[in-house]
């Protein structure tokens, strides 16, 4: 993937015959515990996202047989389009972004039941006009056959910043307020 083929295109997977994308979810049904095997989403963030990120996702487990899962997760930046610098792989576990990206957070999140989990990802300061973003889970598996079903819904990444005004804002947010309150005391003189 890169930002000039792929931005905002919706999730992409390693190989599409390993996973099924067709349904609202992302789900595989036996590559929990293999590595390479990423999910990932290149987006325009028009700078949006900085500081405190907060990473949500619901899980589900349609197998029994999947013991110690983890989320692991990366989420990368850039202000660039250019194709050759912005590759962005899935099949491997190490090195995946071209020299474009900053890395902005990783780590991993354990998912021992369904549910809705999140994760708190502290960036720096700097925000980027396309964010990039890869998933898998990992952990084992017990027992025989394919039991081990495993899907994921509605991630979504968001700042937890709130917008703070400027001072020449609240200077005149606090003018309006005198003003309004000169003209409402001049309305009852003259009633």
């Amino acid at each position: 993937m890169n930002v000039s083929s792929d931005l905002d295109q919706g999730w992409h997977a390693w190989s599409a015959s390993l996973y099924d994308l067709s349904e609202n979810d992302i789900w595989s049904t036996w590559l929990i515990n293999q590595p390479g095997c990423w999910f990932g989403q290149i987006f325009t963030d028009n700078h949006a996202t900085y500081g405190d990120v907060m990473l949500k996702f619901d899980v589900t487990y349609m197998g029994a047989n999947i013991r110690s899962a983890m989320f692991q997760y990366a989420l990368y930046g850039t202000d660039s389009t250019d194709a050759s610098t912005t590759a962005f792989a899935l099949n491997t576990d190490s090195n995946p972004a071209g020299p474009a990206w900053t890395p902005v957070s990783s780590g991993a999140v354990s998912t021992p039941d369904e549910g809705l989990y999140q994760a708190k990802m502290t960036s720096s300061g700097t925000a980027y006009q396309y964010l990039a973003v890869r998933f898998r889970f990992t952990g084992m598996t017990s027992g025989r056959g394919t039991d081990y079903a495993t899907a994921v819904d509605n991630i979504s990444v968001a700042s937890n910043h709130s917008v703070i005004p400027e001072p020449a804002a609240v200077t005149l947010i606090g003018l309006g307020g005198i003003v309004t309150l000169f003209a409402n005391r001049l309305g009852r003189r003259n009633r």
